[in-house]
């Protein structure tokens, strides 16, 4: 592992009070750095005491509702809620679309986007994250301060929105990023391996995370082992929420740390909770988005050197990569039809007759004239440009992991970021387990028994032991499973070949029978 040791920087060590000293209203400050580097401390303290020496207001926009809870429970405690207020993005949005004027952001010196990869991340479920992006950029009373660990994507985004508008460039602050926390890398493919790994920290008596994309999955995951574990998920879950115990959960919210073995949440605890707990030694992570689970990843707040974790991802294979992708185009394709013929409402019709976008990247909206009023019976179709530029930079994303890294992509992509690579052999040294003991026991004895699949009808078992599938079909096809079979690491494959039968009729009489597409298992 080529991680190595480094005096942490602080967001107060590059950002002293003489620099936010030059900052003027409608500027906008990127701030991008590691979870636990001080971001909250830096909005609580620094800027804090410079906006109160001008009765100034600071305005805090957090992404969770959970998380506005522990930040306004750390203001009030710290007796600072004089010049800080804290709202969700949600909630200026919804101030905007329903008319409400509950907030002018003209009325705060200083607007902070806590977590501002909100506005990319949070698009793929919430269409209406470009809503608080444009009011805070139409904004220019105030500074804008635009904060996040995971903030890459959205600050590509923002200065090609700054470029375009003809805006003044943007201050940007940064500090690397450290991934020496991680003990090990660890990769594995099943579902049924986490409640391995739960099962083993139980015997072991070892505290951990598990960060579930499905609150489904999370739910039963908990539901098996609740005496050891505490639930989570977002409150606007209706199916699941009610097994949530809301007490237990403001617990950990107020004392960053919880009493159980393992805290099971989904994606609604990837930012803005810290856990301060060194027995905290295993993050398990089954979320697709590579954003939120780095944002994951850092729910735990290291305190020193020997306070290291172990992670466990969930692999997403190069097959289902590849299917992420055509999936991310086919959501995109109206809108770049669109942007490619001239941003045409009637050939965008002509092209999708009697159809809608049913991603909401393109949404009807009144068309205004130049003074900004309402031309009346008038509309034409908009681009959400954050949710747009999000799926164009996941596919980005995913292309990178299947062309430039190829087999097991995804595991390599991650092993790089994160330090886990020998810079001198360029090899991996992250850790797969291999879960796939009963296919292989089965495969080895095919080969054993120099098993020959003649016909279609006689692979239907195989084909199901392999259990490959795309778009919810079992794949078929020889050349494909083995690609299958490469990927999972497994050291069989299907040969094809051709062969030769004579078959007996009623009449005891033989017929030679060509198979030109027989298979069977070979070792590999």
């Amino acid at each position: 592992m080529a991680n190595s040791k480094r005096e942490k920087t602080r967001v107060t060590d590059i950002i002293k009070p003489e620099d936010i000293s030059k900052w003027k209203p409608n500027n906008n400050v990127l701030i991008s750095s590691p979870m636990g580097a001080g971001k909250s401390y830096f909005c609580k303290n620094t800027l804090y005491d410079i906006a109160k020496k001008t009765h100034g207001k600071i305005l805090m926009l957090i992404h969770r509702s959970n998380c506005v809870e522990q930040f306004k429970y750390e203001i009030d405690t710290d007796g600072k809620a004089d010049v800080i207020e804290v709202i969700t993005y949600q909630s200026l949005e919804y101030s905007k679309l329903h008319n409400t004027n509950k907030f002018n952001l003209s009325d705060y010196m200083f607007v902070v986007c806590d977590e501002f990869h909100y506005f990319f991340n949070d698009s793929s479920f919430n269409n209406k994250t470009a809503v608080s992006f444009k009011m805070i950029m139409s904004n220019t009373d105030s500074i804008h301060v635009f904060m996040s660990a995971t903030g890459e994507h959205m600050a590509r985004y923002m200065k090609k929105y700054i470029k375009d508008n003809k805006l003044e460039d943007a201050i940007e602050y940064e500090i690397p990023f450290d991934f020496s926390f991680i003990r090990e890398l660890t990769f594995f493919h099943k579902d049924v391996t986490m409640e391995e790994f739960l099962k083993e920290g139980i015997k072991k008596g070892d505290k951990g995370i598990f960060f579930i994309q499905s609150a489904e999955k999370a739910y039963k995951l908990y539901s098996k082992y609740k005496k050891y574990c505490v639930f989570n998920c977002s409150s606007n879950n209706s199916k699941y929420y009610e097994y949530v115990d809301k007490d237990k959960i403001k617990q950990i919210l107020m004392n960053q740390r919880f009493e159980e073995q393992f805290l099971i949440t989904t994606s609604c605890f990837d930012a803005g909770i810290n856990i301060i707990d060194t027995d905290v030694k295993h993050i398990v992570i089954d979320i697709v988005d590579i954003g939120s689970l780095i944002q994951c990843m850092g729910r735990k707040r290291i305190q020193n050197e020997e306070d290291k974790v172990s992670i466990y991802i969930k692999i997403i294979n190069n097959q289902k990569l590849a299917g992420l992708k055509r999936s991310m185009e086919q959501k995109i394709e109206m809108a770049d039809f669109y942007m490619q013929n001239g941003y045409s409402v009637e050939k965008l019709i002509e092209k999708y007759p009697m159809q809608n976008d049913i991603n909401n990247i393109l949404y009807d909206d009144l068309m205004k004239d130049e003074n900004g009023n309402i031309i009346p019976n008038s509309y034409t179709k908009v681009i959400n440009e954050p949710m747009y530029f999000k799926k164009k930079e996941d596919i980005a994303d995913y292309s990178l992991m299947l062309e430039k890294y190829g087999k097991f992509g995804y595991c390599k992509y991650l092993a790089a970021t994160f330090g886990f690579i020998d810079e001198e052999t360029g090899s991996y040294t992250y850790r797969m387990i291999n879960e796939e003991y009963e296919l292989e026991d089965y495969l080895r004895k095919m080969v054993h028994d120099e098993v020959v699949l003649l016909q279609l009808r006689d692979r239907s078992e195989l084909i199901k032991k392999i259990n490959a599938k795309q778009d919810g079909k079992l794949l078929k096809k020889a050349g494909t499973l083995n690609k299958v079979l490469e990927e999972r690491e497994i050291e069989y494959r299907i040969k094809e070949f051709s062969t030769t039968r004579y078959i007996q009729d009623e009449n005891g009489n033989k017929k030679k029978k060509v198979y030109k597409s027989a298979w069977k298992i070979v070792p590999f």
